[in-house]
């Protein structure tokens, strides 16, 4: 089986078919990892998450699921999921979020440049804003309408598998907040396992 190791704080891409499909898997739990996908053939089509919160008429996401492009066609469909517990709500993070949030004021590894430096291999232009599939991102909407983000509840060896609906380029983040409850506190790899 061919796998793809996403170090902690570092993002990759790479070309998948339709009809092929790819797992993400937690390796030590408790990791988030940023997902967001290109049409291989047409850069201007790519995943959008309020299409798919559109197209569900929800927030949440699991088994069955499909993630849409920006023109509403499907990109990836969820075909197997050991957590059941996502976000779409929340952009990548970036320089500006470090700042904004934690009041950090050095450069900080984040998934929007991970995403766009890992896009760009393959010669697709940068994006101004990402708002990816947060997989295993655990979030909460509370009763005064606040949104929380807790620690993920994934384990080691928790997976997510999709089934690609169209030729993609499929950029993959490991999440590199340590400030907050993000990856509960410890950044950490995940895996990208490719099913024959």
């Amino acid at each position: 089986m061919r796998e793809l190791m996403i170090d902690k704080q570092t993002g990759q891409a790479f070309k998948i078919n339709r009809g092929e499909k790819f797992s993400v898997i937690d390796i030590e739990g408790q990791q988030v990892a940023d997902l967001f996908a290109v049409n291989a053939s047409a850069f201007n089509e790519f995943f959008s998450a309020p299409v798919t919160i559109d197209c569900k008429e929800s927030l949440f996401f699991s088994t069955g699921d499909i993630l849409y492009s920006n023109k509403y066609l499907p990109m990836l469909t969820i075909i197997e999921d050991d957590v059941g517990v996502h976000d779409m709500m929340i952009p990548s993070c970036r320089l500006e979020t470090y700042q904004h949030f934690y009041n950090v004021n050095h450069h900080h590894s984040n998934c929007f440049d991970n995403l766009n430096d890992s896009l760009k291999t393959y010669g697709i232009s940068h994006f101004h804003s990402i708002q990816p599939l947060n997989i295993f991102m655990n979030t909460t909407i509370t009763q005064d309408k606040k949104i929380i983000i807790e620690p993920p509840v994934s384990k080691a060896g928790s997976k997510i598998t999709f089934n690609a609906e169209m030729n993609l380029i499929v950029g993959i983040s490991a999440c590199s907040i340590t400030e907050g409850a993000c990856n509960a506190g410890r950044c950490k790899p995940v895996l990208v396992q490719f099913i024959d």
